[in-house]
């Protein structure tokens, strides 16, 4: 990875800016080529860009031997962001660091392979890399919130957020507003598009947390219209969500 050192504050600091993490699937790439394009077309949009482990790990593996060489490239104040979700294992949690990613996602509160959700945390920290393990009941929120010995994650992803919706996220929320948790990078994920997002900031702002919206919503036309890769596809649809998105803000 050159001179580049990985850094959670720097991460920390690009999500509050960006306030949106666009999330890759399969739907999104069929080449590590793609991978490439759309991490640093996410970037310029001034976006926080995630793969998948859901996407085959060879073509993680060939995309990130690029992306490490144009991060390090890269201003050290406009670096990319490279994250890595659906890590649901250790195996998973390794290689994630080893490929040089600088966030690690999680859909789960435990990752397989390991007895606590804080282990995740340890380890990632261990490597300077920014943690964001999910809950979703009140139980699995007090735990990473009130983690012993400071392995409290970076952020909590809350996932699937659509089976609570941004009414259901703030009520989640409310019992643990303390002044200690203020500012804490809270993460709904799943379902979250242009019409729920705004709610969702709101929500998770009122409770004292800051919201940052998983989503794959800003590459819509990209599966819609099956091209994966196109870079013009890519711009448009990432334009096209950006207006919608601050339109539907406004409102």
């Amino acid at each position: 990875m050159g001179q580049y050192r990985r850094d959670r504050k720097r991460v920390d600091a690009a999500l509050r800016k960006s306030g949106i993490v666009v999330v890759m699937n399969r739907s999104h790439v069929e080449k590590a080529e793609h991978i490439v394009t759309m991490m640093q077309a996410i970037h310029d949009a001034g976006y926080v860009a995630e793969v998948t482990f859901r996407i085959d790990e060879g073509l993680l593996r060939e995309a990130m031997a690029e992306l490490v060489k144009v991060r390090a490239q890269s201003p050290v104040d406009d670096a990319l962001v490279l994250g890595v979700g659906s890590v649901i294992n250790s195996h998973e949690l390794d290689a994630a660091i080893e490929l040089g990613f600088d966030m690690v996602v999680g859909p789960a509160n435990v990752m397989g392979g390991y007895g606590e959700g804080r282990d995740f945390v340890r380890i990632a920290r261990e490597a300077d890399v920014f943690s964001a393990p999910a809950v979703f009941t009140p139980t699995e929120l007090n735990y990473f919130l009130e983690a012993e010995g400071g392995l409290q994650p970076d952020a909590i992803k809350v996932f699937p957020a659509r089976s609570h919706g941004p009414k259901g996220v703030s009520d989640l929320l409310a019992p643990f507003a303390r002044e200690r948790h203020k500012g804490k990078i809270i993460m709904p994920t799943g379902a979250v598009d242009c019409e729920t997002g705004p709610q969702y900031v709101q929500a998770i702002s009122r409770r004292g947390f800051a919201p940052v919206l998983g989503m794959s919503a800003p590459l819509k036309l990209v599966a819609d219209r099956k091209k994966p890769g196109d870079i013009d596809t890519i711009v448009e649809s990432l334009e096209d969500f950006k207006t919608r998105f601050n339109a539907s803000g406004d409102t």
